[in-house]
């Protein structure tokens, strides 16, 4: 019996459809269709129905959207003294950069020696594009300590940078210019694109004389054809909370990543409403920007921006206080210890004692005869505190967040009302 089951082993067949020759053990129990050809189908079907629903789904296309920018980050005219080349010209504050704004119009100002001055740039040899040398603030790891280290950054991938919304980052290899004019640096003409974007675009505008329209641009960014080489549609449905996606193929090791672990908490704090419901009522009116809902493009900045320490906290509200969006521009990362002074504690509340007096935290034996006495005491306090800790930390943390907990709106902190105590 033995003998007989070897010689139907080794039996052959052909497949129907790749029409090869294969031994019996390639096929299935029934059939003349080959184990490969068949999972080959299965993999094909699979990814028409993805590409389908890619099709159909309006919220994985992606759309022409700028930034937001704070008022706090641009420098006004009668500040700087340099005048504008256009009426909505705005010079927009670098975050990780040395005093130094970027204009929606291609201009660079730095501020030195009590100065601000505008920087000519330069252009690159190899690939003719204006670029600036400019001071970047870089973490070292063997110090764990941040230091500004001069480095050659484009024009144009600081105006996309600063004023658009760039949803797939890692893939976005290039940047069109309308009419293909890499001189123009204007921000509303530049689009972050993937290069077979890029080539197609190239060849629609050789055949025109005008500039391409918004709309055919966005078409051809949302093209399935012009994606990059292994897109996936599945990578970009909005699965997490109904508008996160991974951005990438993130295997078994990915989701074990301190970074994705951070992107996941962060989705769920502010739009999962479960969460709002059992553990975090008071995220409910906030958001994750349009960059980080796209996992990609967070693990980019979080790689970039990690730092070392017992536990560290993804902060939005000390670069601005109130702050109700997680976003690249708001956002530290941060040793939590350095975090928890912003919490309002027992210690920083002001009560008023049987007869009228006020005190602060546990200290009744110093008391105050006016609220306005306390509540400056009480600021004073928290002040003197949060500035000892950056004191203590230049260095060790980014140079935004350095300057925002000296300039922190303690008074916003400490005044909600007196407790009776």
């Amino acid at each position: 019996m033995r003998k007989n089951k070897k010689i139907k082993y080794n039996e052959t067949k052909m497949c129907k459809v790749c029409g090869r020759e294969l031994v019996i053990n390639k096929f299935p129990l029934k059939g003349r269709t080959c184990k490969e050809c068949k999972n080959k189908k299965k993999r094909d079907l699979a990814a028409q129905k993805r590409i389908e629903q890619y099709l159909s789904d309006e919220s994985m296309h992606f759309k022409r959207k700028y930034k937001k920018i704070d008022s706090s980050r641009i420098l006004r005219k009668n500040e700087s003294g340099i005048d504008f080349i256009a009426r909505d010209e705005r010079f927009v504050k670098l975050l990780y950069y040395k005093d130094t704004w970027y204009s929606s119009h291609g201009r660079v100002i730095e501020y030195r020696d009590g100065k601000y001055r505008v920087q000519r740039g330069s252009k690159d040899r190899r690939t003719g594009k204006k670029v600036f040398t400019l001071e970047k603030e870089k973490y070292v790891k063997s110090t764990k300590t941040f230091k500004y280290v001069k480095c050659k950054v484009s024009a144009e991938e600081l105006a996309v940078e600063t004023f658009i919304v760039n949803y797939d980052i890692v893939n976005n290899t290039k940047i069109w210019h309308q009419l293909n004019n890499e001189n123009d640096l204007y921000y509303k003409n530049l689009y972050p694109v993937t290069e077979k974007q890029y080539d197609r675009l190239t060849e629609l505008q050789k055949e025109s004389a005008f500039p391409l329209s918004e709309d055919l641009i966005m078409q051809v960014i949302n093209a399935v054809e012009y994606k990059q080489d292994g897109w996936n549609p599945a990578h970009y449905r909005r699965g997490m909370c109904g508008i996160g996606y991974s951005g990438m193929a993130v295997g078994t090791e990915g989701y074990h990543e301190k970074s994705y672990t951070k992107w996941k908490d962060m989705m769920q704090r502010c739009h999962d409403k479960e969460v709002h419901k059992k553990y975090k009522p008071e995220y409910a009116d906030k958001c994750v920007c349009e960059e980080w809902q796209n996992y990609a493009n967070f693990k980019l900045w979080y790689d970039e921006h990690h730092v070392f320490g017992n536990r560290i906290d993804l902060d939005k509200d000390i670069l601005k206080p109130g702050n109700k969006e997680y976003s690249p521009e708001t956002c530290v990362l941060i040793e939590h210890y350095i975090n928890t002074i912003f919490e309002r504690h027992a210690s920083d509340n002001i009560y008023e004692n049987e007869d009228g007096k006020y005190f602060v935290g546990s200290n009744r034996k110093k008391v105050y005869e006016t609220y306005d006495e306390v509540f400056e005491f009480a600021c004073n306090k928290k002040k003197e505190r949060i500035e000892k800790v950056a004191e203590k930390n230049l260095g060790r943390i980014p140079k935004c967040a350095y300057d925002a907990m000296l300039r922190y709106d303690v008074e916003a902190l400490i005044r909600r009302g007196v407790i009776a105590a």
